[in-house]
């Protein structure tokens, strides 16, 4: 074979094997590049699918944790004692709204003092609790037991201004600790049938010729019990402050806001009226009634007393004692009220109105605020009234419900009249004073004691209770 020679097959042969070869390795470089970059894109895809699912789940975490799920009403612990009036106060509030409910803890109404001073103490779990002694307020901030309460009226818009007759009575320090829902004044509450089987003038009469003097209710009183030997003529009190109802009238202070005693002698009249009345047998006496726990709704709902001095609180212990059927001897017709006895120059009754307090370590100040700003508001009003109480906030519409729960036309003027009302022991040593006082009674009561040893006896007390509270 010639080195020139070229076989025409080979050649054709080898260059098609070669392109065809080639074109091989093209195609499948190029499905790879292809399937490279399907694969990329196929990767990419998913990617981002997850990425987007991400965003998703996280939008959708976020905004379930942003909405708060609804979780029923927030419940609030509150104590209070056990007047018949407030059970319909706290019903009438858990009905009207859907937001709090009220879980009352009710005490016995003679054991609240001491029990709720225990419980504050003892660091009892409580968002809020009634105060009834309202003298304590001094004692219990001093303490550090309540909350202020000015930010919550602003927060939800309470209207101070509709009660600043009691500002001075809910103020410490220039900060609100406190919410009214009752207003302060004492009555004369009497039974019509028995001055009608005395074949005697009622208290209303005497009120209108200004002859309704402590004397006057004195000689009343036993005029009562001498025709009607089975009845008492009237019904003073365990409490100090009901023993000495002419002294708080005259706006005797006992200890004043500096510690410096401030006494006269209406403070001794007080502890000799109330003398002469038991040696008369004209009232129960305070040993009996303090051993018997006689409630002074029971001594008046029996129909053997002519006259309860009591305060604003008592037509709902009425309409209790009505619709129980506890009324004995007398209808709900068969009483009215006047004004108490006063021996000063020109009217005035005494007390301290009733107020709430919003406990310092609550966890639901919010919604505790809810319940006592609502009782002491305009809607709480009514109901406070429709019980039996005088509210604190007073609107047409309260005016209205006393039409309804009052006896007569005597009572409804009597019980809504604007009259001066003297705060009663106001100040930081106020409820010891009340307390000293209350006991001096008893010693005085049990004695042979002057007016003079009685005065000595009583300074030596007050000046003792000065020197204790700084």
């Amino acid at each position: 074979m010639s080195r020139g020679y070229k076989n025409p097959r080979i050649p054709i042969m080898k260059n098609n094997r070669k392109s065809d070869l080639t074109r091989s390795y093209k195609f499948t470089i190029m499905e790879g590049i292809l399937s490279f970059e399907e694969e990329v894109v196929r990767r990419k895809n998913f990617s981002v699918f997850m990425l987007v699912m991400f965003i998703i789940a996280g939008l959708i975490i976020f905004v379930s944790c942003g909405e708060k799920k609804p979780e029923g009403p927030v419940h609030v612990i509150f104590y209070l004692w056990d007047d018949p009036a407030y059970e319909p106060i706290i019903k009438a509030f858990n009905d009207a709204q859907t937001g709090v409910i009220v879980d009352a803890q009710f005490i016995p109404t003679n054991e609240y003092e001491a029990k709720i001073n225990t419980l504050l103490a003892g660091g009892v779990e409580m968002d809020g609790y009634m105060q009834k002694r309202s003298t304590d307020i001094f004692a219990h901030y001093a303490n550090g037991y309540l909350a202020p309460l000015d930010d919550l009226c602003k927060k939800y818009n309470f209207d101070l201004n509709a009660i600043k007759g009691y500002k001075s009575a809910i103020t410490i320090d220039n900060k609100t600790m406190a919410i009214p829902f009752r207003g302060a004044s004492y009555y004369t509450y009497y039974n019509k049938k028995i001055f009608e089987q005395a074949g005697m003038a009622t208290p209303d009469t005497y009120v209108k010729n200004n002859e309704w003097t402590w004397p006057r209710f004195i000689e009343v009183s036993k005029s009562i019990t001498a025709k009607l030997p089975d009845t008492y003529g009237g019904f003073l009190y365990t409490w100090g402050s009901n023993n000495v109802i002419p002294a708080l009238q005259n706006g005797m202070q006992f200890v004043d806001a500096d510690g410096n005693l401030d006494i006269n002698h209406t403070l001794i009249n007080c502890y000799k009226y109330r003398k002469e009345l038991e040696k008369a047998k004209a009232i129960m006496p305070l040993t009996e009634t303090k051993v018997t726990k006689t409630h002074y709704s029971k001594a008046f709902y029996s129909g053997k007393v002519g006259m309860l001095i009591i305060g604003e609180w008592f037509p709902g212990f009425m309409i209790k004692g009505r619709d129980e059927n506890q009324l004995e001897g007398f209808t709900w017709n068969d009483w009215s009220l006047a004004r108490i006895p006063c021996d000063e120059s020109s009217y005035r009754t005494f007390g301290n109105p009733t107020f709430s307090h919003v406990h310092i370590n609550s966890k639901k100040k919010d919604a505790m605020f809810k319940f006592i700003s609502w009782m002491g508001g305009p809607e709480g009003a009514t109901i406070v009234a429709g019980s039996g109480l005088l509210p604190a906030y007073v609107t047409d519409a309260v005016k209205n419900e006393f039409k309804k729960i009052l006896p007569d036309d005597t009572a409804l003027a009597y019980y809504t009249e604007p009259v001066t009302v003297n705060t009663q022991f106001y100040n930081k040593y106020g409820s010891k004073v009340e307390s000293e006082l209350a006991a001096i009674m008893e010693e005085y009561l049990g004695a042979d004691m002057s007016d003079a040893q009685l005065q000595n006896l009583i300074e030596q007390r007050l000046k003792q209770v000065a020197e204790q509270i700084q």
